[in-house]
């Protein structure tokens, strides 16, 4: 177990006890310290939010939109998760600052290696600029993560089908990374 006073501690903003809870469990079990709230007015009178290494908040909450968090919690990064899972809304959560996206039910891997990925590179998720249009997201978001996510990954993760995944990767010429012959032994053509 590691020392508490070194462990990641994590906000999650949630309304959704089960889902609070379900979350909170999770990442219990992956050595985090977490606390919850059930909307930013209560995370606000509870807590001071630069004791935590992440927020983690619901897009759609009592009171305020998980989004307010990212310029109330400042420096502390925020990963959004939502049920209303589109580009257009992956696009405008990141211009407003978002450390990441994540569409729910999430599943277990990607919001730990979303979270790991934060904890460990707070610098780099904070670079996202205020100009940046669908197709510079959707080229980043892409390259970053094509070597971790399946094709029918990728495209839920961006709201999208893997048709129009296929159609934007043509259009902006982003070519699929093959894998290595090792991790494809497996794999037949």
């Amino acid at each position: 177990m590691t020392n508490p006073s070194t462990q990641p501690h994590i906000l999650i903003v949630e309304d959704e006890e089960i889902i609070r809870n379900s979350l909170r469990k999770l990442l219990e079990r992956h050595d985090y310290l977490v606390s919850g709230a059930v909307s930013i007015k209560s995370a606000r009178e509870l807590f001071d939010f630069s004791d935590f290494s992440l927020i983690i908040s619901d897009l759609r909450l009592p009171g305020q939109a998980g989004t307010d968090l990212i310029e109330l919690a400042k420096p502390v990064p925020v990963l959004i998760m939502t049920s209303y899972a589109s580009l257009r809304s992956a696009v405008e959560t990141m211009r407003q600052g978002a450390a990441d996206y994540i569409s729910k039910p999430f599943d277990h891997d990607e919001i730990l290696l979303s979270v790991r990925r934060i904890i460990e590179a707070p610098k780099k998720v904070s670079e996202v600029s205020a100009g940046l249009s669908l197709e510079d997201y959707f080229t980043r978001f892409v390259l970053e993560n094509q070597e971790h996510m399946n094709e029918t990954d990728l495209a839920e993760k961006l709201g999208i089908s893997r048709k129009s995944l296929w159609q934007r990767r043509n259009k902006l010429g982003i070519n699929r990374k093959k894998t290595s012959p090792d991790s494809n032994a497996n794999h037949q053509d």
